[in-house]
């Protein structure tokens, strides 16, 4: 996966392909498949946010890495209950904990 630029807030669907490898075709049939993959369109350009980018890492993980068939890959995101969002799930809750400490640590100076 060819990373983007992380200051930027919006993507055109040419960088958002080439981050995968794809052609700009294969993420538009994606859109019909994956409701809510909706990026924005402006002026005819559809425009990703990062948050799409999140999504389609976790799409391009299940199809392309895990070879689910987009209808499961697609069952599997609309249930919460894919990889990425366990991890994510996990991620927060480790924050969580690390604020707590931090504060902790804090009274004890």
């Amino acid at each position: 996966m060819k990373p983007l630029d992380p200051h930027k807030l919006y993507y055109n669907i040419n960088e958002v392909a080439a981050r995968y490898g794809f052609e700009p075709s294969k993420l538009r049939y994606w859109e019909t498949v994956f409701p809510m993959l909706q990026p924005e369109k402006r002026s005819g350009d559809r425009i990703y946010t990062p948050a799409d980018i999140e999504l389609l890492d976790e799409i391009v993980y299940l199809v392309e890495n895990q070879k689910q068939k987009l209808s499961v890959a697609r069952k599997i995101i609309e249930s919460g209950k894919s990889q990425r969002n366990n991890i994510n799930r996990v991620i927060q809750q480790l924050e969580t904990v690390k604020r707590y400490l931090q504060d902790i640590k804090e009274l004890y100076k």
